[in-house]
């Protein structure tokens, strides 16, 4: 994870250690250190992405605001949500795939894509963007790890970071294949159960070691960033992002001694099917079957996700307000 960008403010040092590590552009001509144009350098153009209405409502507000302002507006919202898509990403295909009756190109100059709506939508709209486009989120949902901002707090952040006053936190992807199919991910790829509840048998691998063979409901191979989500819930740690690790954790396992564990960024992570009906999914957005004897292998790839921010990512604020207690006790509010 690498912080880029600008800031009216210079950083303190309690940003830097939220940050884990950073690094901030000198100016609008500056470039981060993926080669990408760094900000500073004023927006000249919003997409809008929402999948319910409460996100379409809002981003009709926000469209109309925007054109007061002389800054486009562009509509990238898809149909309404309506489950998993079947099927994988094809022959390594990455995020920014524009679908059928996509929004076509963009406009040119520098831009981000608002997404309204939770985490969900958010990771759909990562599979709507071309790479390298920023992504800020604003969260009409119940817990909101990506998109962090509130819809209240949309109409004072905004002004700064069509002004290019804000920080870019930078994500890896997850990729991964099996047979002929590829797939990516913001948060993970797990290999699950299909339609039946019948035991899964897998054999897990990290760079050819075998690590450990799992009788249970599946596996969830996770970035740091998704360790905060399915893998959270199935038992896994929660990881700061700037870890940049994989977090494997077995589903529902049949032994209690295979518990979740971590593996370093550069290693690749196979997990084969021995036995049962399974499918692989990605950030529970697309899903496709893996036949018995099929392997998925995965690992981090050097593509990212760049999300806008305010400042520098508080992780562990965040997980305190959104999982942990609060300061005064009694469970997350």
């Amino acid at each position: 994870m690498g912080y880029y960008g600008i800031r009216d403010d210079a950083p303190t040092g309690e940003d830097r250690a939220a940050a884990g590590h950073a690094g901030e552009a000198t100016g609008p001509a500056g470039r981060d250190a993926g080669g990408n144009p760094a900000t500073g350098q004023p927006v000249a153009w919003v997409g809008l992405f929402a999948t319910k209405a409460a996100g379409r409502a809002l981003a009709e507000q926000l469209r109309r605001w925007l054109a007061g302002r002389g800054v486009t507006a562009v509509e990238l919202s898809g149909p309404p949500a309506s489950g998993p898509a079947q099927g994988g990403m094809k022959g390594g295909a990455g995020p920014g795939v524009l679908g059928p009756g996509g929004p076509g190109d963009l406009p040119g100059g520098p831009g981000i894509v608002v997404s309204l709506g939770g985490d969900g939508t958010l990771l759909r709209a990562a599979r709507v963007v071309p790479p390298g486009i920023p992504l800020l989120g604003v969260n009409l949902g119940r817990v909101g790890f990506l998109a962090e901002m509130g819809p209240e707090e949309v109409w004072e952040a905004l002004p700064q970071v069509l002004a290019g006053r804000f920080v870019l936190d930078e994500r890896r992807l997850l990729e991964g294949t099996a047979g002929r199919d590829a797939w990516w991910a913001v948060n993970d790829l797990a290999v699950r159960s299909g339609g039946t509840a019948r035991l899964l048998r897998l054999r897990i691998r990290v760079d050819g070691q075998l690590a450990a063979e799992v009788a249970g409901d599946g596996v969830v191979v996770a970035t740091a960033t998704g360790s905060t989500a399915y893998a959270l819930a199935a038992g896994g740690p929660a990881v700061p992002p700037d870890l940049e690790c994989l977090v494997v954790v077995p589903l529902s396992s049949f032994s209690l001694a295979v518990r979740p564990f971590l593996v370093a960024p550069s290693r690749r992570v196979a997990v084969e099917l021995l036995e049962g009906e399974a499918f692989v999914t990605a950030d529970g957005q697309e899903a496709r079957p893996l036949p018995s004897g099929g392997v998925l292998e995965a690992g981090l790839g050097g593509r990212t996700l760049r999300l806008v921010r305010r400042r520098p990512w508080p992780f562990y604020d965040v997980l305190r307000a959104k999982l942990f207690t609060t300061p005064g006790g009694g469970g997350r509010r």
